[in-house]
């Protein structure tokens, strides 16, 4: 039987910093515009009394109120409307170091729990990291800022039936536009991960001059689709009804995930051309093939030297297998000068695995199986590999490989300055994953992946700036020389 449960989201327009009297005046009127017949309301991240205070002694000299007016105030409102409100708050200690926080308070008006940014940041100090609550029997996480490109702090959210960020999406382009912030992406890609709802508050304007923020205040169905965003450009409001009890959980089994690898040190640069391919196998083999070989050559003509295919396989042990395909794309690469990756279904001793082969000059140079499996992998009979990710050598340098799931929850091997995910139908959206991958590992990600509305393919720089991408629904090539 449906539990539903009624969220929203408030966008409110930015301020300055030295407006901060006006700003928390505005919120107040916002907040009490919004909050009724609501279960809860979330507020972005820094609403409270801004991003943008480039320093303690910056902020120290703005003579802002003590925390406990800001928590009173929101508490008191919270109490009077039954109603939860997550808010976004820049804490002070008492020595002036300033901590982004995400306060939660109970429909009763009482504190049930603090998140504080644990990556430290700009301005920043280390904060306490993700927390976990309860609302009157729902399950609920919160996370704040750069802490979503954190995969080892997912797993103390696994459970959660809603997960409330503090990360207000920023624009990085020329026309406000939520749909490129890596913010949005991230969060999108977490919550498929975690099988949660997601919701998160945005804000519409710019701050300190550093900062524009792009809207997108939202709420996302558990596979990381949005099912409701305010605007790119102007304050607003994202409200919806979900039932709570459709979130059905992650789909990986963390408990049996391998340890997390340990920080290195350095890593290769990442030069050349790359290229990922998006793609579904069609019933037809020979069909399939072909459209792999003209696909393939597009890439190589657009000048790759390294092209990701996906996982092929799918969750379908009888699909495209390795003893089939491998011939073929071992031709393929013949004397073509690229090194190519692709996932199959490789069957040994009575076993199915999910293997990611490296396919050089018509060798194959490297191969891998998947060590970490999604629930409909494991439904279906596969098996997981027992080695961690490795790294292949190649003529752009030392590429770490991916395959499947494990770009979900696994690091990219150390010393490796690409990592190459033949994603395929992952557990989570493609590209905000490739994100994730990107800016927690300090790596260039080239990852392929199905077709579908959470696939495509992508080619994402170190930072988390998505060189190319393909769009939803077409067999295409994503292409870009790595800088």
């Amino acid at each position: 039987m449906p539990r539903p449960f009624r969220i929203a989201a408030l966008q409110p327009r930015t301020f300055e910093p030295r407006e901060h009297v006006r700003a928390w005046e505005a919120l107040l009127a916002r907040i009490d515009e919004s909050i009724a017949g609501h279960h809860l309301l979330v507020l972005p991240e820094a609403a409270i009394p801004g991003w943008a205070l480039l320093s303690r002694d910056a902020a120290a000299a703005l003579n802002l109120p003590a925390d406990e007016v800001w928590f009173q105030a929101l508490a008191d409102r919270a109490r009077r409307s039954g109603c939860a409100i997550a808010a976004g708050i820049v804490r002070r200690d008492s020595d002036g170091a300033l901590r982004n926080e995400l306060v939660l308070f109970g429909r009763d008006g009482s504190t049930l729990a603090h998140a504080g940014e644990r990556t430290a940041s700009g301005w920043f100090a280390r904060g306490r990291g993700p927390a976990v609550a309860d609302i009157e029997g729902v399950r609920v996480g919160l996370i704040v800022g750069h802490d979503l490109a954190r995969r080892d702090l997912m797993r103390g959210l696994a459970g959660v039936q809603l997960l409330i960020a503090a990360a207000a999406p920023r624009d990085t382009g020329r026309v406000p536009t939520f749909e490129a912030s890596a913010e949005s992406d991230l969060l999108a890609a977490r919550v498929a991960l975690l099988g949660a709802w997601g919701i998160v508050g945005g804000k519409s304007g710019s701050e300190g001059g550093l900062v524009r923020f792009c809207g997108g205040a939202g709420i996302l169905d558990p596979a990381g689709q949005w099912v409701v965003r305010a605007p790119a450009d102007q304050p607003g409001i994202a409200a919806t009804e979900i039932d709570i009890d459709a979130a059905p959980g992650s789909a990986l089994d963390f408990a049996s995930l391998p340890a997390m690898r340990a920080e290195d040190t350095g890593r290769d640069a990442a030069t050349g051309h790359a290229a990922a391919i998006a793609f579904d196998p069609h019933p037809s083999a020979v069909e399939s093939m072909e459209r792999v070989r003209a696909l393939v050559g597009a890439a190589v003509a657009s000048g790759a030297r390294l092209v990701v295919l996906p996982d092929l396989a799918g969750t379908d042990p009888r699909a495209v297998t390795a003893a089939e395909t491998l011939p073929f794309l071992r031709a393929v690469t013949e004397g073509s000068g690229i090194t190519l990756f692709a996932g199959l279904a490789e069957r040994s001793e009575g076993q199915t695995f999910k293997t990611a082969y490296a396919i050089e000059d018509g060798q194959v140079l490297f191969e891998h199986r998947q060590s970490v499996l999604d629930r409909d992998e494991r439904a279906a009979g596969f098996r997981a590999g027992d080695r961690a990710p490795q790294i292949v050598r190649t003529a752009l340098g030392a590429v770490g490989l991916l395959s499947g799931a494990e770009g979900l929850a696994l690091g990219t091997p150390a010393g490796a300055g690409i990592a190459v995910w033949c994603a395929g139908d992952a557990a989570a959206p493609v590209g905000g994953t490739a994100r994730a991958i990107a800016i927690e590992d300090g790596v260039t990600v080239v990852a392929a992946g199905s077709t579908s509305r959470a696939g495509g393919a992508f080619v994402v720089d170190a930072t988390g700036r998505v060189l190319a991408a393909t769009p939803p629904g077409d067999a295409l090539v994503a292409s870009a020389r790595l800088l």
